[in-house]
């Protein structure tokens, strides 16, 4: 009887743990198979916690297939369950380099400087995409560019020398952004916060760097004081 009782209470447990992960902790099942079971971030997304035993939990990936990973050692009770996998995210987190600190907002050029090179950035990209406008006869070429240091013949061996280069240079900037920014501080590849991110640093480089430190800097004081 004292046996069957333990296997109800068990079996109950079970179903809360499961219910409580996929609905509030889906996040980290997304990280455990990445870092466990070492799966992309594309083939871990929307992930569903399907079994838990002592000894191992298991997890649906959207594709359908399912991962088995151990607990080691295996419990001795459901009732470890949760610092088991808050241990786990806590492994998962420091393998992947993933903050506990989140970035949810976009955080726009604010500062005169910041804003002055966003400007430059997009007169730059605007004059590399309309060079052929510029053309000896056009109005900006007979009153604009004689101005430019050199004249109009410098100003467009210019822009044909830097286009090229200033937009290998922006794009790995993204790639940057994405890798040590933004997958760090959990923004989602593809999510409309990402393309933001992604837009206005194909535009304007470094800028959206220290505006993230920033924020990140101050999200980890105010966590601070949270604490005393």
């Amino acid at each position: 009887m004292a046996d069957q009782d333990q296997a109800s209470k068990d079996a109950a447990m079970k179903q809360r743990i499961i219910k409580h992960m996929n609905a509030d902790h889906q996040e980290s099942l997304v990280y455990y198979l990445r870092h466990y079971a070492k799966l992309s971030s594309k083939q871990a997304r929307s992930p569903t916690l399907t079994d838990i035993s002592l000894e191992s939990m298991s997890i649906k990936t959207v594709e359908g297939t399912t991962h088995t990973l151990p607990f080691k050692p295996p419990m001795k009770s459901f009732a470890e369950a949760r610092t088991r996998t808050v241990d786990m995210d806590r492994e998962a987190r420091e393998g992947l380099d993933i903050s506990n600190i989140k970035i949810t907002e976009f955080y726009p050029p604010k500062t005169f400087v910041h804003r002055l090179v966003v400007g430059l950035c997009a007169l730059a990209f605007t004059v590399f995409l309309t060079r052929d406008k510029l053309m000896e006869g056009s109005w900006i070429y007979e009153n604009l560019l004689p101005w430019f240091p050199g004249g109009p013949k410098t100003f467009h061996w210019l822009a044909k020398v830097i286009a090229l280069p200033t937009l290998a240079l922006h794009l790995l900037e993204c790639v940057l952004l994405d890798r040590t920014r933004l997958q760090k501080y959990g923004v989602a590849r593809g999510s409309t916060l990402w393309w933001k991110y992604m837009a206005m640093c194909f535009l304007e480089g470094f800028g959206n760097f220290q505006r993230i430190d920033a924020a990140v800097r101050r999200k980890k004081k105010e966590a601070e004081k949270e604490k005393h």
